[in-house]
């Protein structure tokens, strides 16, 4: 499905990405995992279109994606979730999710998948009138992951959803995850620093160290990996 092959990617005359190349097959949930500054997000911002790779190539089913704007990628399956949320913090949440699905498709079944990002996430349908700026933190990420979802990907790429959430809104979250893609069979590339809970709802990994691929393997090869153990299990 996406193939990202010899990725090269710099800011400035500062290089962050060498040579990344990995695979995601339809079906999938793929963690990429990594420290601070490994360059897990540069990574996701390239394949969606933010950033220009100085060297390498991303295809999506087949079609070259390397050159082409952000703006086309919803279009084409690609629906990025990223870090920080990106919410519209003067909109309602409905508003909110309705950005999620303006063109094609999507846009047709708004209202059906809108019931199922409320099915998925109960919160968000007690919330639908309330202001995306006044709900707590998790609420927030449900409502990113929840307009993500609007646009009815073919590939659901997540950048940090478990991040600055409390406990018990981190196994919420991932119990989505998991749910979405076990249970209804979505490709997700998944961006986390919680290694442990990217690794159980994960089939595959790669991690990043410094800008290139270092490790890769089976979800639950990899927790019992003494280098993953050491440096991002603290085990």
């Amino acid at each position: 499905m996406l193939k990202v092959s010899e990725l090269d990617v710099s800011y400035g005359d500062v290089q962050v990405l060498w040579e990344v190349s990995f695979e995601v097959k339809e079906g999938e949930c793929i963690a990429l995992l990594g420290a601070n500054g490994a360059g897990k997000t540069t990574t996701l911002n390239t394949i969606s279109g933010l950033l220009r790779p100085r060297r390498g190539n991303i295809t999506f089913f087949g079609e070259d994606l390397t050159r082409k704007p952000a703006h086309q990628m919803a279009a084409l399956g690609i629906a990025h979730v990223p870090e920080g949320r990106r919410l519209f913090p003067e909109m309602t949440v409905r508003e909110n999710l309705e950005m999620g699905s303006l063109s094609g498709e999507a846009k047709t079944r708004r209202k059906e998948t809108m019931e199922e990002v409320f099915r998925l996430f109960p919160r968000l349908k007690e919330r639908e009138n309330q202001l995306a700026g006044s709900l707590s933190g998790g609420e927030q990420q449900m409502l990113a992951i929840g307009r993500g979802l609007m646009a009815r990907p073919k590939l659901l790429m997540l950048d940090e959803p478990s991040l600055g959430l409390a406990p018990v809104v981190v196994d919420q979250v991932f119990k989505v995850i998991e749910e979405l893609h076990r249970t209804r069979g979505m490709t997700i590339l998944l961006v986390e620093q919680n290694v442990m809970e990217a690794l159980n709802a994960c089939d595959r990994a790669y991690v990043l160290e410094n800008g290139r691929i270092v490790l890769t393997g089976q979800g639950k090869e990899l927790l019992d990996n003494e280098h993953v153990r050491e440096a991002y299990l603290g085990l």
